[in-house]
């Protein structure tokens, strides 16, 4: 049992089951832009994860579309 766990995209990325099986309160997700394409594999592993609360955070959250600021909202509200 722990209060936070810091790990890094590589570790989501290698589809870890552990992270998986976890039911996530919060998750703050620094260097958010990795997330801007919403084809990317990284964005595709946050998904199956149980994460209730996710935070973005990122300096360029509009650089180049309009479409990677939606990859990123999509992300925080698939419903919407």
């Amino acid at each position: 049992k722990f209060d936070a766990l810091i790990t890094t995209f590589e570790m989501i990325l290698s589809d870890c089951p552990e992270l998986r099986e976890i039911e996530w309160r919060c998750v703050v997700i620094d260097e958010a832009h990795r997330l801007k394409n919403r084809h990317c594999k990284l964005l595709d592993s946050l998904k199956h994860m149980d994460l209730e609360h996710k935070v973005l955070l990122t300096g360029t959250p509009l650089q180049n579309t309009v479409e990677e600021l939606f990859s990123l909202l999509h992300f925080l509200e698939p419903a919407q």
